[in-house]
């Protein structure tokens, strides 16, 4: 009897080695091979630069998204000083047109200045996903700095996403909703009881939570009804309810029919399943591929909603999912232009670099930071950024770069890409390095009579527009 108990003893310890060694030995347990690190670092952290890839080379996969996501910081670049010391706000219509002139032109300077210092952040951050997600929520929320003319206004949505951008959802909507960016760019300031504007109640419905044929006209107008009042300071800069514009009838939204005021109307679609299912499927689009699996989509929203739409959580799931890891869902995104140029200086680990004319390379390229398009925004790691002509204008804007062609430029220091550039193609390190660069193998001849030309060539290589 004791021997058999033995047996079974030592058959369980068996199982159980047996088992350990098996679970070590998982793809999920494994140190990451150079592809599957650069992979993320691409996905994730605007290029595979080589302090990154060192890095994450010796670790496990969970351990490598964990590396990732747990990189935040406070803000390492001071605010410009207009934000830092504002002043008051002017009546413009007590302005001369001379005093007009003067206050439309200081804020279209400081709206410049807001845009150097974002890209600033991005390439100095030490907390890239963080960066990667604020630019995710600034194309779900829109807001235009072409209407919303006060830049401070901007500056305090810009800070609101990024505290928020890896919160939770609900809460962000609802700070949101309130933000005086975002009634101002959508006229919420005009929503008034007996002239209802339906700007705003449009674009809760179809763009930031359930999306469209979820919902009818008569929704629409009944969500107006109850965003009534809902208005800004704007000479204080802060939210403002107007109680005597605001609607308290009864309404009928998504087959419900109560006294519905503004916060309710946001408990009812963040109780909808559609909501998760909307930002699922799009945060899927920015960081595993253009086609979601529909079935996996439903399963990680669930998830989503059902743990109170923690962001960070979900995303180290979405992180962790077969389909991010996948051969064929590699190399299926399209940088963005602020992707794309960014990444050229995280890239080669520049210390400064030209912000006033990155940002007007990605205007010129399509992404203007602080003024999508429209309602809508920018396309979503897509293949719609990428055509024969705007392929040649970043390859052009690359050999700018490249060549110490600093444009339109007599402030700032040139050849600030090319002096680093150069200096990584002259290390030991490169030859190796210079793999890392792009999301698969180079579609053209890169090799180069020098190891900078090498370099300008994977940059121009098609394939480095991919991650």
């Amino acid at each position: 009897m004791f021997a058999l108990k033995q047996n079974q003893s030592v058959s369980r310890l068996l199982s159980t080695l047996v088992l350990s060694v098996c679970t070590f030995f998982t793809p999920v347990g494994w140190a990451l091979s150079v592809d599957d690190a650069k992979h993320l670092a691409l996905r994730t952290s605007f290029a595979a630069s080589p302090d990154l890839m060192n890095a994450l080379l010796p670790l496990s996969r969970e351990e490598a998204v964990d590396y990732v996501m747990t990189r935040v910081e406070p803000n390492p670049i001071d605010p410009p000083e207009f934000v830092v010391n504002p002043e008051p706000v002017p009546r413009y219509n007590e302005l001369s047109q001379k005093e007009k002139r003067d206050f439309n032109k200081q804020r279209g300077q400081q709206r410049q200045a807001l845009k150097e210092w974002w890209v600033e952040r991005i390439v100095a951050t030490r907390a890239p996903l963080q960066e990667q997600m604020l630019l995710f929520w600034h194309n779900h929320f829109t807001t235009s700095s072409q209407k919303v003319r006060d830049p401070i206004q901007l500056y305090q949505q810009h800070e609101l996403l990024r505290n928020q951008s890896l919160g939770r959802f609900d809460l962000m909507l609802r700070l949101v909703m309130q933000d005086p960016a975002m009634l101002n760019y959508l006229d919420n300031r005009q929503n008034k009881k007996r002239k209802p504007n339906e700007n705003l109640a449009r674009e809760l419905l179809e763009l930031y939570t359930i999306g469209e044929g979820n919902y009818t006209e008569k929704d629409i107008k009944e969500t107006a009804r109850a965003l009534t009042g809902w208005s800004t300071n704007n000479s204080r800069r802060t939210f403002q309810l107007n109680a005597g514009q605001h609607d308290e009838g009864r309404k009928s939204i998504l087959g419900e029919s109560r006294y519905f005021n503004m916060p309710q109307v946001l408990d009812l679609l963040l109780q909808r399943p559609e909501t998760a299912q909307l930002i699922t499927t799009k945060l899927w689009q920015q960081f595993i591929s253009p086609t979601p699996n529909q079935e996996r989509i439903a399963e990680l929203a669930t998830a989503f909603k059902n743990h109170q739409y923690d962001i960070r959580r979900f995303l180290k799931q979405l992180l962790m999912e077969d389909a991010f890891w996948a051969k064929e869902n590699r190399a299926v995104l399209v940088k963005s232009p602020v992707e794309m140029v960014v990444g050229l200086y995280r890239q080669v680990g520049t210390d400064t670099a030209p912000y006033k004319i990155m940002v007007n390379q990605a205007r010129q390229l399509g992404q203007d930071l602080l003024t999508p398009p429209n309602v809508k925004g920018w396309p979503i790691a897509s293949t719609e950024w990428i055509n024969t002509a705007s392929l040649l204008k970043r390859q052009n804007a690359i050999n700018r770069f490249m060549r110490a062609k600093e444009m339109n430029s007599t402030q700032q220091d040139e050849g600030m890409l090319y002096e680093a550039a150069n200096t990584w193609a002259q290390s030991e390190q490169f030859n190796y390095q210079k793999d890392w660069l792009l999301a698969m193998e180079p579609v053209t001849d890169i090799e180069g009579n020098r190891p900078i030309r090498t370099l300008r060539n994977l940059l121009n290589d098609p394939v480095y527009q991919l991650k």
